[in-house]
């Protein structure tokens, strides 16, 4: 089955959790047309939260379980041992301080400015 989008979902997603997906109109679409139900990102994010109701809400799984919807979300799977990795250096932009790994005295002075900006979230 081939996901698409933000929230890489999937056609069959209409009839499993209600998406406003038209498989009939988008197939006739290009591959990465922006035109398609798929992809248009009011119904991609409100499947998503359709599916994450449906784990939490309806069927009271907790968000991290083997029968999450997305992989990454799937304990001890390869994916979600690289999601789980990533996050243990979360970007700046998520606003949680965060120690930079980079050996400032090996490095020229942009790295090391760089490497300050990290530290230093907004």
């Amino acid at each position: 089955m081939r996901t698409e989008g933000l929230l890489q979902l999937a056609y069959a997603d209409k009839n499993r959790y209600g998406c406003e997906f038209d498989w009939e109109t988008d197939r006739k679409l290009k591959a990465k047309d922006p035109a398609k139900t798929i992809l248009q990102p009011k119904n991609n994010l409100e499947c998503g939260v359709k599916i994450l109701m449906n784990q939490i809400i309806v069927r009271h799984k907790p968000l991290l379980t083997q029968s999450a919807y997305w992989s990454t979300l799937r304990p001890n799977v390869p994916s979600h041992l690289v999601f789980a990795k990533q996050m243990t250096n979360p970007p700046a932009s998520c606003g949680l301080p965060s120690k930079s790994k980079i050996d400032k005295s090996e490095t020229t002075q942009t790295v090391q400015d760089d490497a300050n900006k990290v530290e230093t979230p907004k």
